[in-house]
């Protein structure tokens, strides 16, 4: 499963969950508490889920991640988002050499369209299409040295979703074959999402299920209270259980960017990792930790990365634009980290 290290983000999830479950008996049945972790996407997953023991439930679970592997990982050269970004349509049909299944072209179609909507209504903070960016980042981070001006600029040129556009059998396709994505910034969340309807079609009505930092949650925990997670304080080495605050989840997805961590510094200055996809070069505000709540943990995670871009006043208007969003923003004021719930 370590074929998706790429969808690690380039950034530290600042969210760690922890899972309220205790064995309980009523007099008409017994709530039993499961349990179930593993790898995916170049990260971990841990579900806990209140009822009997599904059968086969690593199975699935390694066939869903296998699926949008399939779609999404840019460490598979066989994937659908490989053989887009090389411009090996040939590799997009059956052949005797690779085969997809309907499953992968969906969830690579997915998210194309998504991330076209969010890029839209985030006025472009959230672009999938920036991974010659991310590249640049990657090597002058490596290097210890300033991204290139002509390469950002390159990288700029072959940039935009509006590029993308769909052939006679819904396959999305690109008019600038320079043009590469990179879904970092939400696949995880996609995962959890997709993770969540088979729970859903399993007739499950009490889990939480993350990824890597990424959840969603679904009514109660197994003391009949509603799941609970925290946010981790947003200061570099910050223990993961080190909470700057802890609420309870139902019914909704969670996702959680910062920019506290995985930075780099030039001549005493902090290059941070969070992107600017409209500008071509790192940014870092006052803002340290987004958590965005939304229905869809793929929508959560995109915005997440958005508000990290956007720095907290333009957040704030962002979030308040779209009922459909909350979020709880961590932000330092006069040195200090204070915290503010937006919706």
């Amino acid at each position: 499963m370590n074929c998706m290290q790429i969808l690690k983000k380039g950034r530290i999830f600042c969210l760690f969950f922890v899972l309220i479950g205790v064995s309980s008996c009523t007099k008409d049945q017994e709530i039993i508490p499961q349990q179930i972790s593993g790898n995916a996407l170049g990260t971990t997953y841990h579900i806990s889920y209140i009822g009997n023991e599904i059968k086969h439930i690593e199975v699935a679970i390694d066939s869903i991640i296998d699926a949008i592997n399939h779609g999404l990982s840019t460490y598979q050269h066989n994937s659908l988002i490989s053989c887009f970004n090389s411009n090996n349509t040939s590799l997009w049909e059956d052949s005797n050499e690779y085969r997809y299944y309907e499953s992968d072209l969906k969830h690579f179609t997915f998210m194309v369209n998504l991330s076209k909507q969010i890029s839209v209504s985030t006025d472009g903070a959230f672009d999938p299409s920036s991974a010659c960016l991310f590249e640049e980042y990657n090597r002058a981070k490596k290097n210890q040295i300033k991204m290139d001006d002509q390469i950002i600029q390159s990288c700029l040129g072959h940039q935009g979703l509006d590029k993308i556009r769909y052939d006679s059998v819904g396959y999305p396709i690109k008019s600038d074959s320079l043009m590469q994505l990179n879904f970092n910034a939400i696949a995880k969340g996609y995962l959890v999402d997709v993770l969540g309807v088979y729970f859903d079609h399993k007739k499950i009505e009490n889990y939480l299920i993350e990824v890597g930092g990424e959840m969603i949650a679904k009514g109660e925990n197994g003391s009949g209270l509603p799941w609970t997670v925290g946010i981790t304080t947003p200061i570099p080495n910050a223990d993961p259980t080190q909470f700057f605050h802890v609420l309870p989840l139902k019914n909704k997805a969670i996702a959680t960017s910062g920019n506290y961590q995985n930075f780099y510094k030039i001549d005493g200055l902090v290059v941070g990792h969070t992107m600017d996809p409209r500008s071509g070069r790192p940014v870092m505000t006052n803002l340290r930790s987004a958590s965005i709540f939304h229905k869809s943990c793929a929508v959560a995670d995109a915005y997440a990365t958005a508000c990290m871009t956007l720095g907290l006043e333009e957040s704030i208007a962002l979030i308040k634009q779209d009922t459909s969003l909350s979020a709880y923003f961590i932000f330092e004021k006069e040195h200090e980290l204070m915290g503010q719930f937006v919706e």
